[in-house]
């Protein structure tokens, strides 16, 4: 059986797709700005930019996510800090590339939402 702590990552990794993937004024406001910035730097393509920022911030979302799903750095799980009876070290690595999924997957939403 496997435990609520070793189901975390998986855990955390559903709700930072949630957290892009849901629409808030937050997203709309960044689509915004990346539509407003895409047009001035190309007037004979306005959505070229926000396309390729999209891309890229999907990209770095995804590689995140893999790493969330991997363990920890050696430095990290050689600093023995616990919460209770378990390790702190893959807990913390994949809340916080977690966290950096959501951010750049709602930042990519926000840019694919620009284009339109």
């Amino acid at each position: 059986m496997l435990s609520v702590v070793s189901l975390l990552p998986l855990i955390y990794l559903v709700l930072a797709a949630g957290v892009a993937l849901t629409k808030h004024r937050y997203v709309t406001l960044t689509s915004t700005r990346i539509r407003h910035a895409s047009r001035l730097m190309s007037t004979s393509e306005p959505d070229r930019t926000a396309s390729t920022l999209a891309v890229c911030l999907f990209f770095a979302s995804i590689g995140c996510a893999s790493l969330a799903l991997q363990p920890p750095p050696a430095i990290l799980a050689s600093m023995n800090w616990h919460l209770g009876s378990h390790a702190a070290a893959p807990i913390l690595w994949s809340a916080v590339l977690s966290v950096c999924v959501a951010s750049f997957g709602a930042n990519a939403h926000a840019a694919v939402d620009a284009t339109h």
